[in-house]
């Protein structure tokens, strides 16, 4: 007898891990922006300067900017998704997403303090580091209550 239900069983591919770090990625990145404007207003700066700032090249154009940043964010919270994935579920439990997503957005801070943003001359390195530290948190944060 056939009453016409079935049950799907989904499994999580590789892929999916990585989509779902990419929309993650872009809304934490999102969060991330309007906490850098904020603060900026606080100190004095437009919201335009600001995200000029993530505009790589001599042009510090406010779109191109903003546009920049939520596109590596993405790029950001896919390898996110990835490495979660890739992460055997005994060991990953013992990280709850929240964790392990503001470790992974301080990693991004040093790395970008340390030898990205130096290394090409970007306008970003003239925002205080507690401050950059602190937006990299509140990604990591959004990043992984979002990408579990």
């Amino acid at each position: 007898m056939d009453n016409g239900k079935t049950i799907s069983v989904q499994k999580n591919t590789a892929g999916d891990a990585i989509v779902t770090g990419l929309f993650a990625g872009l809304l934490a990145g999102l969060v991330m922006l309007v906490y850098l404007v904020i603060t900026g207003l606080v100190t004095g700066q437009s919201p335009l300067a600001v995200l000029g700032r993530f505009a790589y090249g001599s042009n510090e154009v406010p779109l191109l900017g903003g546009l920049m940043h939520l596109a590596v964010s993405g790029i950001y919270g896919s390898f996110y998704g990835l490495i979660r994935y890739a992460i055997p579920g005994r060991r990953l439990s013992r990280f709850p997403g929240w964790l392990s997503g503001m470790l992974y957005g301080l990693l991004l801070f040093v790395l970008a303090e340390l030898i990205l943003l130096p290394g090409i001359g970007s306008p970003l390195v003239s925002i205080p580091a507690a401050n950059f530290a602190l937006a990299h948190i509140v990604f990591g944060l959004v990043l992984g209550m979002i990408a579990r």
